[in-house]
């Protein structure tokens, strides 16, 4: 029995995690993660960095990445996996919505200073290091500034939905994401349905109408009865499975390597990726 393991979902400073792509590398190495994939927000920036990380080690990379869309009036995430890095047009895609991140991640932080929360806009940008800024990061330097005293205040009090300096970030529509991930020659998932859907089988029915590949179902949000739910909808409409930890790297989202993934997912979904490309 092959008991190998995989995470195919995490972060990194490219986007709104703690570490450096190397970095996570390191830590799925110690902690026995046999494949890996980066799925940092709107970013493919990380992967050079991880894949030549890996190659070191010994442990099999996966092109990710995570795009932001709104489904009627849910926030929606699409992870698209195998996608070509070199793809200028999602490459265009990716810039602008990291350019829209920057000015939105401005804007909450005039807005917080509006709220008594006084933060350098430059210290805040400094700590997406380049890459995508993320609400995470504006988080982190409140903690710092000893506004809050951990992320999840800052999120409830400050930037999460409903809150004082909360800003709406740009997204695209699932079609279109799905076709930005096809187009790269990549593959499309619903990212943890679980959380977002409400347990509304008719929403998920719908979203995978959109011409998704496959869904993530094993994810620390997701409780068994909702695992054993998105296992029957994949097996009934033949979709692929995928499987991580949305690994950040700060406090709560340490968790690299759980819940645990089979390795024989990535066969699947790589298998898949090879025979749309014979027939492309």
């Amino acid at each position: 029995m092959d008991e190998r393991r995989i995470d195919l979902h995490m972060h990194s400073n490219y986007s709104d995690g703690v570490h450096a792509p190397s970095v996570l590398v390191d830590l799925a190495k110690w902690k026995g993660i046999s494949a890996i994939a980066l799925s940092d927000h709107d970013s493919l920036d990380g992967y050079g960095e991880l894949e030549h990380a890996a190659k070191q080690v010994g442990i099999e990379v996966l092109t990710g990445v995570e795009l932001s869309c709104e489904y009627g009036t849910h926030d929606l995430h699409v992870l698209g996996y195998g996608v070509d890095p070199g793809n200028e047009a999602l490459q265009d895609s990716l810039r602008e919505f990291r350019a829209s991140r920057e000015r939105r991640g401005i804007r909450i932080v005039e807005l917080l200073r509006e709220s008594g929360v006084n933060l350098d806009v430059q210290k805040v940008l400094a700590k997406a290091g380049g890459g995508a800024l993320g609400r995470p990061h504006i988080a982190e330097a409140m903690l710092e500034a000893g506004y809050v005293a951990d992320h999840g205040e800052a999120f409830a009090r400050f930037i999460g939905e409903g809150g004082p300096a909360y800003v709406e970030k740009q997204k695209m529509s699932p079609s279109e994401a799905v076709a930005n991930i096809h187009n790269a020659g990549g593959l499309a998932f619903v990212a943890h349905p679980g959380h977002y859907l409400d347990g509304n089988d008719d929403n998920l029915a719908g979203l995978l109408d959109h011409g998704f590949d496959g869904v993530e179902v094993f994810h620390p949000y997701h409780r068994p009865i909702v695992i054993d739910k998105l296992l029957g909808i994949a097996r009934d409409r033949g979709l692929l499975i995928s499987g991580g930890s949305d690994f950040h790297g700060f406090a709560g989202r340490d968790n690299l390597g759980e819940p645990p993934v089979s390795y024989s997912l990535l066969e699947r979904i790589r298998e898949t990726l090879q025979d749309r490309r014979r027939r492309a």
